[in-house]
Parts: C-alpha cells; structure tokens; sequence
C-alpha cells in the first residue's frame, strides 16, 4: 500500500521546529539575520516584516564602522561600546523580535480561489423574488467606507456619533465597523474569529499600554484564529 501522506498533527511539531530555526537566524554570523528577515518581508510583505528587514542590517553595518577605522585593539573605549551595543541588537536583538512576530509571519497566508469563468447572464423567471442581497452588501461597504474617512478625517466627530460603536444609541450607520480600541467585550466577543478570550486580552492590552495603531499589531500581540485577517481588516477600526 502507498505510505499515507503525514497528517495535520505530525506535521506541526516539523513546522514549529522550522520556524524556531528561521528565528534563531540572526544569531549566524553576518547573514542570518539579513536572511530571516528578507524570508518574513518575501512572505508577509508589512510594517511589521519591513522595520526588522531594514533595522537589523543597519545594525551589522553600524557594528563594521564602529570598528574598522581603528587598529585591532587600539579602539577607544566609546567605539567598543557602540560596537557592542550594535552586534548585540543585529545577533540577540534580531532574534528575540523574530520570536515575536513568528506566529504573525508564518500563520496560513489566505488564498483567494481562482474565480469560474463568466456564464452568460440569463433572465431570471418572471416568479424570481428581487436580488436584496447583493445591494444590502454593496450599501455596507459604502457606508463602512464613508465611515472610516470620517474617523481618519476627524476622530473626535466619529467618537461623538459613535462610529465603531454598536453598543451605543446613535443615528449614523457606520456598517458594521468596531473600534477594537473602545468597544467593550459584549462587542469585540462578536467578531469573526473573536471569542471571549480574545476579546478580554484586547481589553486588558489597550488598558495597559494604549491603543492599537492597525491590524498588524492586533495580529501580532492578539492569538487571532487564522483565517480571519480578511474579516478583521474589513470590520476593524482603530480611533485614537
């Protein structure tokens, strides 16, 4: 009989153990962090893969001119310092922020299915009821849209008319939109991909620190299921 293909269960431990390897790159000598961080640009192409890609290099190079304009063992004390400090943040530093955005980098990567060809459109049966669903869609999307250029324009207006609220009274429809920032558990617990959980880590997170900047810190900070970036982006909103 064929060997039976590896099942979801037996593969995990082979893909934890590659990516602890991919985060463990920067600690090679010269080219490993550079390579690391090109592979996290290359797969999730964001601020958050682009900011390492550039500053853990920067930090190697920084470390070379800190040493080659002096003799070896002639340097001043200052360029031994800021040599350190620079091979420190390009080997352990790279590394330890690779770990931290792991999970982000190497989460299943959502695939649109190719579309099917285009039938010719055919006249529905006179008894057909009208199609309400496809402008409910569109007529959200637009407001969603109108609704975040307001909050982008003028936070404290969209706060006032509780857009991204659904929890308060108000007489603007924003689509659906939630200000993860601001709204409270009973809310963020309604998201797709959201479960009590996540919705009380978002909480305690914005409370300790201050409020998430986009979806890629949501991403990284928050264990969102994956498969729910597409929805998130859509839904999520982020006022000051």
């Amino acid at each position: 009989m064929p060997d039976e293909p590896p099942s979801p269960a037996r593969r995990r431990p082979a893909r934890t153990a590659a990516t602890v390897g991919w985060a463990l790159l920067p600690l090679v000598p010269v080219l490993g962090g550079t390579l690391a961080t090109a592979l996290a640009a290359g797969r999730r192409p964001s601020w958050t893969t682009a900011v390492p890609l550039v500053l853990y290099p920067a930090s190697l190079v920084a470390f070379v001119a800190f040493i080659m304009p002096f003799p070896v063992g002639e340097s001043p004390v200052w360029a031994d310092a800021l040599a350190f400090v620079s091979l420190f943040a390009s080997t352990v530093g790279a590394s330890a922020h690779l770990f931290a955005i792991r999970r982000y980098v190497w989460a299943p990567v959502e695939t649109r299915p190719p579309s099917p060809p285009k039938q010719p459109r055919q006249r529905k049966p006179a008894v057909a009821g009208p199609d309400w669903v496809s402008p409910a869609l569109d007529r959200a999307a637009r407001l969603r849209e109108d609704a975040r250029r307001l909050a982008e324009g003028d936070p404290a207006l969209a706060k006032r008319n509780g857009i991204g609220r659904p929890e308060l009274p108000r007489q603007v429809d924003d689509g659906g939109l939630v200000d993860l920032n601001h709204a409270p558990v009973e809310v963020l617990r309604e998201l797709p991909g959201f479960n009590e959980s996540t919705a009380r880590r978002v909480r305690e997170r914005v409370e300790r620190l201050g409020p998430f900047h986009g979806i890629d810190e949501v991403i990284v900070e928050i264990d969102i299921a994956p498969g729910f970036e597409k929805h998130m982006r859509e839904y999520a909103l982020f006022l000051p």
